[in-house]
C-alpha cells in the first residue's frame, strides 16, 4: 500500500512537470525552464521505474532534487516543491 502511495506521488509530480513543460515555464531568473524540466522529468521517470520494480526510494535523491528545484523554480510554482515533498514522505513510508 505504501508503495502505491509513492507511485501515485511520482505519477502526480510527473503530470505537473509535463504541464509546466507545455506552458513554457520560466525560471526565477526569467530564462526558459525547459532544460531543467526535461532533466527533472527524466529523473522522476527513472525513480518511478525503480520503485515499480521493487526498489526503495533513495532519500538522498529526494533531498537533492528538492534543493535543486528550489534554486530555479519561481515562487508562483512552489506547489511543485510540495509534490516533491510528498514523494519524499511516501518514500519513507514505503
Amino acid at each position: 500500500m505504501a508503495t502505491g502511495r509513492l507511485l501515485t506521488a511520482l505519477d502526480q509530480t510527473i503530470a505537473v512537470v509535463r504541464r509546466m513543460e507545455a506552458v513554457g515555464l520560466r525560471t526565477v531568473d526569467g530564462a526558459s525552464a525547459q532544460a531543467q524540466l526535461a532533466e527533472l522529468l527524466a529523473e522522476l521517470t527513472t525513480q518511478r521505474a525503480a520503485v515499480a520494480g521493487g526498489q526503495a526510494l533513495d532519500p538522498e535523491w529526494a533531498g537533492r532534487v528538492v534543493r535543486w528545484v528550489a534554486e530555479w523554480i519561481p515562487e508562483g510554482e512552489l506547489p511543485l516543491l510540495a509534490r516533491l515533498g510528498s514523494i519524499a514522505r511516501a518514500g519513507k513510508q514505503a
